[in-house]
């Protein structure tokens, strides 16, 4: 603390002395303050301005084409590889030029219609009636009896008529024994004999149609008439 003092007062006493002791101007190198980095001559610098300028704008072009190069190589790199494609193969179109449609044949002209009116003869007139309504039943006769000598106990039954076309003609009757018998879609005229036992008293014969006109008759062996029915409607009975 002392010393520090006494030089404090040293230099109180002689400023300028002690100061050109302390800091002697022979302890500063000497040198020019006055370069700026310029060439001296004025005529140099616009040529160092514009090699400067070029020299950036290498540098910035140089690091742009370096940046673009990296995110390019980049950007290949992270894109997923292209699929594969697989192109049909084209199909090739017929040059043939389409053949010519054939032209339509030219026909003639067909002569001109004619008429001719065909009048009917007289007798080729259409009937009038119906070719299904029935027609009366011809009139009963009497079947003779054979003229060989017959049974005096033979019977002869008849079924006389008309029968449609699709029509069916049954007919029942009593045979020898005196029981019924069944003939199924018989022919018209009909006619069957039998030879009744002594027991059997009443003969009998019933013919059915769905739209005929029938009629029915019993005659005995010596051609007297027994029983007849001639009604001409589809139940025909004759019974003794």
């Amino acid at each position: 603390m002392g010393t520090t003092l006494a030089d404090l007062d040293r230099v109180r006493d002689y400023p300028d002395d002690e100061t050109d002791e302390l800091y002697e101007a022979d302890s500063y190198p000497e040198g020019d303050y006055t370069w700026t980095g310029w060439p001296a001559e004025l005529r140099w610098r616009p040529a160092t301005a514009i090699l400067g300028a070029v020299v950036a704008v290498g540098a910035i072009a140089t690091a742009v084409i370096i940046n673009s190069g990296d995110s390019a190589s980049t950007k290949a790199t992270l894109a997923p590889a292209p699929q594969p494609v697989t192109s049909a193969p084209a199909t090739t179109k017929s040059s043939a030029a389409p053949s010519a449609q054939p032209s339509p044949s030219r026909t003639a002209p067909l002569p001109p219609e004619t008429f001719t009116t065909v009048t009917p003869p007289p007798s080729a007139s259409p009937s009038l009636a119906p070719t299904g309504a029935p027609t009366a039943a011809p009139p009963l006769t009497l079947t003779p009896p054979p003229s060989a000598a017959l049974n005096p106990r033979t019977v002869v039954y008849s079924v006389t008529g008309t029968k449609q076309l699709l029509d069916l003609v049954n007919i029942v009757y009593t045979d020898g024994q005196g029981y019924s018998q069944t003939e199924f879609n018989v022919s018209l005229p009909w006619t069957k004999a039998v030879i009744l036992n002594p027991g059997v008293q009443n003969p009998s014969v019933v013919a059915t149609s769905f739209y005929g006109r029938l009629n029915c008759s019993i005659v005995n062996a010596a051609g007297q008439l027994v029983a007849a029915s001639a009604n001409n409607s589809s139940l025909a009975t004759c019974t003794r």
